[in-house]
């Protein structure tokens, strides 16, 4: 369980993050939505203290992380990057077994982890000797998932993992995540501005906006319970998708009426 509590950080006199306070439970997919600038990714970086928090705590299973070493703590917690980060001098198989060596694996349990992963990712285990820039970014980002799962850490922070990605390799690699066995026990947080990705994997989100949480709840929740105009607002550009993707295709009166709501805002 990942308890933030009352966490503020601060940039020169600017606060980035403002008085936040929230619970992950075990095993929960929670999502930080908002727009570029709300805070999103300064908060996830607290959590494996990328960051120094200005104020307030964090827990995890009710340790305090600013005790101890923040390498250690690195080390248990996996970490998705926009933009993969992966160290370009380092052959695919290297950058896979970064954290995995750093614990003292031995050399064969680090190859079979290794292999396990890239079948799991549909990747051939020919790519293993190749380099970053040989592979395309989707393949990269693969890459990127597989080294934050190597070590089998129990928490997994993803800082827009698919938005570099085009829409329809973004989409395979969405599939793919959610049917990923690896994930099924783990607690993850996932840093998004993209409205579909958010209600496509998460299990609650929470919704940021200048530094502070507007609402945090089930997708549903937000949808049709909105706690003020800006979460309404936040939502309208894509509220048809979004409603018949909660609705289900078997209720069609409450489609119909989805979509006369959509007829409606169009006029």
């Amino acid at each position: 369980m990942i308890e933030v509590k009352n966490i503020t950080k601060t940039f020169d006199g600017a606060t980035a993050v403002d008085h936040v306070s929230f619970t992950v439970q075990e095993g929960e997919s929670f999502v930080l939505l908002g727009r570029s600038g709300c805070g999103k990714t300064t908060l996830l970086k607290m959590i494996n203290r990328l960051i120094e928090p200005s104020s307030g705590e964090i827990r995890i299973n009710g340790k305090l992380t600013q005790e101890g070493s923040p390498e250690v703590l690195r080390r248990s917690i996996g970490y998705v990057f926009q933009n993969t980060g992966l160290f370009p001098h380092y052959t695919i198989a290297e950058n896979i077994a970064i954290v995995p060596r750093l614990l003292g694996w031995e050399k064969e349990k680090i190859r079979q982890r290794t292999i396990s992963l890239m079948e799991k990712l549909h990747l051939p285990s020919t790519y293993l000797s190749s380099y970053p820039h040989q592979l395309s970014g989707g393949q990269q980002q693969r890459i990127g998932l597989a080294r934050a799962l190597a070590a089998d850490p129990p928490i997994l922070l993803m800082d827009e993992p698919f938005g570099a990605l085009d829409p329809i390799t973004r989409t395979s690699l969405q599939k793919d995540f959610k049917e990923l066995d690896e994930l099924k026990s783990k607690t993850i947080i996932l840093v998004t501005h993209d409205v579909q990705e958010a209600f496509e994997l998460a299990d609650r989100i929470c919704l940021m906006d200048k530094g502070k949480i507007v609402q945090a709840g089930k997708p549903e929740e937000l949808l049709f319970h909105p706690a003020d105009e800006y979460v309404k607002g936040f939502f309208d550009d894509q509220r048809f998708q979004l409603e018949v993707r909660m609705i289900g295709p078997d209720d069609y009166p409450a489609l119909v009426k989805a979509f006369n709501h959509f007829k409606t805002r169009q006029s």
